[in-house]
């Protein structure tokens, strides 16, 4: 018996079959990823609370989303984010967009690469080269077979495990004596390590990843409908939400385990297992694989697709499937061992929040009420993701927020009324009062 071929629809967005309650978990389950589990425990060990704004700043921008542009997004019935864009602004800002975007996603993927041999490679025995061989090559295969509809179908579990490793770590930090810092820590928005111009920082710079992000939109995109996709992601905002609790509690019950002067990163790692049975350990490392698994193959997926569909312009499974391969290649190369793929990765996302985001939600949210020159939108994209490379190749957070400023005045610069339809005899008689 031949083997059933998936069809496009399968392939880019689950069919258009998926539920609120699908829609909320794949969200989740992507977003919070190894960096974000990792990460925002190790900077919740070092400024306590604030730490929150990480996942909570991403849960502001996915309310955004979904009261304001979930609908139009399902509504559009592209199978890619950039697709929409030459109805929303313009023909030339969908080229520009793709190019963008495949290179920032290119930057998470080879992070994402480089978070699963740290993984990886303890739990194999193996080094860590051979473990990012290893989880590259299950990760593309596994993406490869079924496109998003394996990615979605398997979020589910991800999610799952890593919720259980989290719940039972945060238990065991309890019983070996982390209560007394989680009762002693002092419930703040800001503090003296985490300033309010770091606030600002992940407001305006994560939260806007958050608004406007083809991944995001991939997921609203394989809603039943408009109602599910708005739900699902109110729903993924709130999930996010205790998510970050979870992981925020944990990382400052680890103060009084972990001793000063470890790296953040290794907080949950290298740090906190010391103290837990095998057992723990094992589960406690399968629980972050999941979530780098499942933050690693939506990447991967929503990058070949945008390949394929937007710079291509070729959205078939097979130019799919080798757009997926050829990336999966270049993520491998980049997360090789002295490539920087910290400053990569935020440079990347320097240069798409500031470019990308507020064109296409101001495009998107002003859409049938003013039209737009395409050019200028383009420009809008351009400036505002070339001072975005200015912030990250200087490190002064200022260019970040100059690009905000210039790409929303761009494109509100645009944006032209639409004109009068010419008055008639008959229109003038009924209303001789204007």
């Amino acid at each position: 018996m031949a083997r059933r071929r998936p069809d496009k629809d399968a392939y880019f967005v689950n069919g258009r079959r998926s539920s609120a309650g699908l829609v909320a978990l794949s969200i989740v389950a992507s977003c919070v990823g190894g960096s974000a589990t990792m990460g925002m425990a190790g900077l919740a060990w070092q400024v306590g609370v604030p730490a929150i704004w990480w996942l909570m700043s991403g849960s502001l921008g996915l309310v955004l989303l979904s009261l304001f542009l979930a609908r139009k997004v399902r509504r559009s019935g592209a199978m890619t984010m950039p697709e929409m864009l030459t109805t929303f602004l313009g023909a030339p800002s969908r080229s520009l967009a793709s190019v963008i975007i495949v290179t920032a996603w290119l930057a998470i993927l080879a992070a994402q690469f480089s978070a699963l041999a740290t993984i990886i490679a303890p739990l194999a025995n193996i080094d860590k080269n051979t473990a990012m061989f290893v989880g590259a090559a299950v990760l593309v295969g596994h993406t490869l077979a079924g496109g998003q509809a394996s990615v979605m179908k398997t979020d589910i579990w991800q999610f799952g495990i890593l919720l259980l490793s989290l719940a039972i770590a945060l238990l065991l930090a309890l019983h070996l004596g982390g209560g007394q810092a989680l009762l002693a820590v002092p419930l703040e928005v800001f503090n003296a390590q985490f300033p309010i111009s770091k606030l600002r920082y992940f407001l305006l710079i994560l939260g806007g990843s958050y608004v406007v992000c083809p991944m995001l939109f991939g997921r609203m995109l394989t809603a039943r409908n408009e109602r599910a996709a708005r739900n699902g992601g109110l729903a993924a905002a709130a999930g996010l939400t205790l998510t970050a609790a979870l992981i925020v509690a944990l990382g400052i019950a680890c103060r009084d385990l972990v001793p000063a002067g470890t790296a953040p990163e290794q907080v949950l790692t290298t740090a906190l297992l010391t103290h837990l049975p095998s057992w723990a350990a094992t589960l406690i490392l399968l629980g972050i694989f999941s979530a780098i698994f499942s933050a690693a193959d939506s990447c991967l997926i929503t990058a070949a697709s945008v390949c394929s569909n937007d710079i291509l312009r070729k959205p078939g499974v097979k130019t799919c499937r080798l757009c997926l391969i050829l990336l999966g290649i270049m993520g491998l190369v980049l997360a090789l061992p002295g490539k920087g793929i910290l400053s990569l990765l935020l440079m990347a996302n320097d240069i798409y929040v500031c470019g990308v985001v507020i064109p296409v939600f101001i495009g998107m949210l002003l859409h049938g009420k003013v039209h737009f020159r395409p050019w200028r939108m383009a420009l809008a994209i351009a400036g505002g993701g070339g001072l975005g490379l200015t912030a990250a190749l200087t490190g002064v957070s200022d260019w970040s927020f100059a690009g905000l400023a210039f790409s929303l005045i761009m494109s509100l610069a645009a944006a032209r009324r639409f004109p009068r339809p010419a008055r008639t005899a008959a229109s003038a008689q009924a209303d001789p009062g204007i």
